[in-house]
């Protein structure tokens, strides 16, 4: 703020040498805007919970593209967008092995999906679902979920955490993702735009070594965090 004095003419009752001098007035420097948005983005700053449905994603990558699912490609695309916080993908693991020492390199925790008697399809959605309501109960400084699926069964998932404020991104073949699972969320991250400029991922890299033991839990989200 700068302070200015304003000369007026003089009033009837001043005399005619003396010129009136009121109180001096506020004026407002010019504002800034570029700061501020600097600062509402760092307040902004995306922290971001990764779930993925590893046998949905895994699937559709190989029928479609022809490839080996590529977990790095993904966590990159959604590092461009925030922060990565936690990262979890369901699966049962006995029949994935060849799939945990990627997945064990770049800290992703497997959490095994026991099979039931009758076949239960849906059981690693159920438990990915479970899981992601309970963070956005317990860790409220997670601000956005990315599900990595196609399966149209997670709208349910996308709605009530987008009532809960989060942001949700989707991450899946234009192929086999769900329309509607892609019209409802907040950003849909195209599994071929990511893949674009890597190399196709041959299987005798992935038999070169053998993978060590991966990690994998059946603990709650509370105590995986």
């Amino acid at each position: 703020m700068r302070l200015e004095t304003v000369t007026r003419p003089p009033a009837d009752n001043a005399s005619e040498g003396e010129p009136a001098r009121f109180p001096a007035r506020r004026t407002r420097r010019p504002f800034a805007p570029g700061a501020e948005r600097k600062d509402f983005k760092m307040e902004q700053k995306l922290k971001i919970a990764v779930f993925i449905d590893f046998d949905n994603i895994e699937i559709g990558v190989k029928s479609t593209l022809h490839r080996e699912f590529d977990v790095a490609a993904v966590l990159d695309a959604l590092k461009e967008r925030g922060e990565i916080v936690t990262k979890f993908a369901y699966a049962n693991w006995g029949r994935q092995e060849s799939a945990t020492r990627a997945l064990s390199e770049h800290a992703v925790q497997m959490v095994q999906r026991d099979p039931s008697p009758r076949g239960d399809k849906n059981g690693a959605d159920i438990n990915l679902a479970l899981d992601a309501l309970e963070m956005a109960f317990t860790h409220d400084h997670i601000n956005a979920y990315a599900i990595v699926s196609g399966d149209s069964d997670f709208i349910a998932l996308v709605n009530k955490l987008k009532q809960y404020d989060k942001r949700i991104f989707v991450v899946g073949g234009r192929a086999f993702t769900s329309t509607i699972l892609q019209k409802n969320c907040h950003e849909f991250v195209a599994y071929e735009s990511i893949i674009d400029d890597r190399p196709r991922s041959g299987g005798h890299q992935q038999q070169s070594a053998a993978p060590p033991p991966p990690q994998i839990g059946r603990a709650s989200c509370r105590e995986r965090v």
